[in-house]
């Protein structure tokens, strides 16, 4: 049976179950965030409601969970960023993972947070509850990131007496569509972005790719991500960066190629280790720091040791903080097989870092080849490793990473984003009110 069928066959269980359990004076219960996050479920009275101007926007984000990943992370940036004055913001995660939690500003999330603990891929309980916070919340817009989301967007949608704006803010790549069943998903999931009022890409080439393949919404638009400037900046001293490096038993002469990325298979962090492996006797000096881990830890560990570069490439492992140790590299690269619009290479430019990029989804939007870094050809080895000597031969790397940091600064900063979704979201309700866009 197609989504869509589900969708409507799941709509009319629930508008049953809605009106029966009104008959009966039955009140359903909110999603609750467990007490062990430390985070309750607190009303507008009780957060200083008084902050918001008198016409502000009600919005309601649905997450998939707060685990640490890009989309996750984007959505919490800019809920941190929004302006209260003119949105009141709730936000509900499906999955019961916070992880994020405590970096979300709660301030700014005077409406509530839910944790909906679905527990099945359809759980039409949720729905029923996230359509009751629509009408008790008075919600103008609904935000959904990412198709699973939008799935419980549409429904909850459906089953509310309000008629909210719908919003889907879109971070797929064509790398998540490479599997049978991420391909039907997709399928099902078409006729859910047909219902958005509004579609949300975060990269040009990213919406070129989905145009051409007939995606459609009512109105589609680009965002860039952006992160916050003043806290990506590089503050750490050269006694820190040394330390740091002396921790791997290098020296501050020699030149550290930093990878910031969660170990799984689409990282590729096999092919740098293979264009490392490349690189001529006179580069000897050149080592490797993986930051971050991962499932693919162990399979990474021991392509290190099989060519005999354990001397040259060290492992972090998870940091809460990955800043310093990014300082502490004179290059980053991202030489991943899929990404969409990477929030790990605007991190590290901001800190004054060129960037090895592989060419993939919106990288030649993030950075101009031989400028701010270089772009390289997905999965080219040789390619790799050229771009690796040039770098370490011009002496360029400094001059390169000061434009990467004004390149973030110009283009994509969390204030640049959060005004670009501000008019979006203002201009979806003033549609709405019958009134003409700022």
């Amino acid at each position: 049976m197609s989504l869509h069928r589900i969708v409507e066959t799941a709509t009319a269980n629930m508008n049953s179950a809605m009106s029966s359990a009104a008959a009966a004076d039955v009140v359903l219960p909110s999603c609750r965030q467990p007490a062990m996050n430390g985070i309750e479920e607190r009303g507008a009275e009780e957060q200083g409601a008084g902050k918001h101007g008198k016409q502000a926007i009600h919005l309601l984000f649905i997450v998939n969970s707060l685990t640490f990943g890009g989309a996750e992370k984007h959505v919490v940036s800019l809920l941190n960023h929004l302006d209260t004055t003119r949105f009141r913001m709730s936000l509900a995660y499906l999955k019961n993972d916070g992880s994020l939690l405590p970096q979300l500003k709660q301030t700014q999330l005077d409406g509530r947070i839910y944790c909906c603990d679905v527990k099945r891929k359809l759980d039409f309980s949720v729905a029923k509850k996230l359509a009751k916070i629509i009408e008790d919340e008075q919600i103008d817009s609904v935000i959904a990131i990412n198709g699973y989301a939008l799935l419980y967007a549409v429904l909850a949608c459906k089953l509310s007496a309000a008629a909210p704006k719908l919003v889907d803010l879109f971070h797929s790549s064509p790398f998540h569509m490479r599997s049978l069943k991420a391909r039907l998903q997709m399928w099902c999931y078409r006729p859910l972005f047909a219902r958005c009022d509004m579609l949300v890409y975060v990269c040009e080439n990213q919406r070129r790719y989905w145009r051409n393949r007939s995606l459609k919404a009512r109105d589609d638009a680009v965002i860039y991500n952006g992160i916050e400037l003043s806290r990506f900046t590089d503050k750490a001293s050269d006694t820190e960066k040394i330390r740091l490096r002396q921790s791997y038993g290098w020296s501050g002469d020699d030149f550290v190629i930093g990878v910031c990325a969660v170990m799984r298979p689409e990282k590729a962090h096999a092919d740098l280790l293979a264009a490392l492996a490349g690189l001529p006797p006179s580069l000897l000096h050149v080592r490797c720091l993986f930051i971050g881990d991962g499932p693919e830890r162990q399979k990474i560990e021991k392509a290190i040791i099989a060519l005999g570069l354990a001397h040259r490439v060290g492992i972090t492992g998870y940091l809460a903080d990955v800043r310093l140790a990014v300082s502490a590299c004179d290059v980053m690269a991202l030489v991943s097989h899929a990404e969409t619009f990477s929030l790990a290479a605007l991190e590290a430019m901001a800190l004054g870092k060129p960037v090895i990029m592989s060419e993939v989804g919106g990288a030649s939007e993030q950075i101009e080849h031989g400028v701010h870094g270089y772009l390289v050809e997905r999965g080219n080895i040789k390619q790799m490793t050229r771009c690796i000597a040039d770098l370490v031969r011009s002496g360029m790397a400094k001059q390169m990473g000061l434009a990467a940091r004004r390149k973030v600064s110009e283009n994509f900063s969390h204030l640049q984003m959060a005004t670009a979704y501000q008019s979006l979201f203002s201009d979806l309700n003033n549609k709405v009110a019958g009134k003409e866009p700022d």
